[in-house]
């Protein structure tokens, strides 16, 4: 199945501007003006690149869980509401659990910097183009919507897997590398459940 990516993101007040907004902040993780302290350590080093990917995962487990009041205005059949509604509550507790694991380990950060603000200008201006699809009463509808929803989700989810694939490899504590391997399992199995959706319903009609 060729599933082609599409990054999503948002911006401003009206219902569009706040599709746009949550979007955004749902699947990007654009980051806040928090700088990670730099250290001359190798070991400092690691922890550092591994915070980025903490963070990221946070923002976005931290933001999908938002959608709900996008979703609440869309029609979806009853798969779909339980595929979505599902994910989010997923979401939600990932973000709760990262929340605790920084919580017991001072050397983990959620806050640091994930990408350069030229990078998170331009998932902006993507985003705003791909609330349209997704904004209340003027957005697309019915099959055309499911499809883009759960590729979106599809397209979250397959990034998620790479980046906590990377970060076990480079993780030297046996708590957090724990996490992040459970994490993993959790990703590509909700990741195989949409693929399969996918495929029976959006992509083989």
């Amino acid at each position: 199945m060729n599933i082609q990516t599409s990054n999503v993101v948002v911006r401003r007040t009206s219902p569009l501007a706040i599709t746009a907004l949550i979007v955004t902040a749902l699947l990007l993780g654009c980051g806040k003006s928090v700088e990670p302290k730099p250290t001359a350590t190798d070991s400092g080093k690691v922890r550092t690149e591994l915070n980025v990917g903490y963070s990221l995962l946070y923002q976005q487990a931290d933001g999908i869980p938002k959608m709900k009041w996008i979703l609440m205005f869309k029609d979806k059949g009853k798969e779909l509401d339980q595929t979505t509604t599902g994910m989010m509550e997923y979401y939600k507790q990932l973000a709760a659990s990262m929340e605790q694991l920084a919580a017991k380990n001072p050397a983990l950060r959620l806050d640091a910097v994930t990408m350069p603000e030229i990078l998170v200008d331009t998932r902006k201006a993507i985003g705003v183009d791909m609330a349209k699809d997704f904004a209340p009463l003027v957005g697309n509808t019915g099959h055309e919507f499911e499809r883009e929803l759960v590729l979106m989700f599809y397209n979250a989810l397959d990034e998620q897997r790479h980046l906590v694939g990377v970060m076990i490899e480079r993780e030297p504590e046996s708590g957090l590398k724990s996490f992040l391997e459970k994490t993993k399992t959790q990703l590509e199995g909700k990741r195989g459940k949409l693929e399969e959706l996918l495929n029976r319903r959006y992509f083989k009609r």
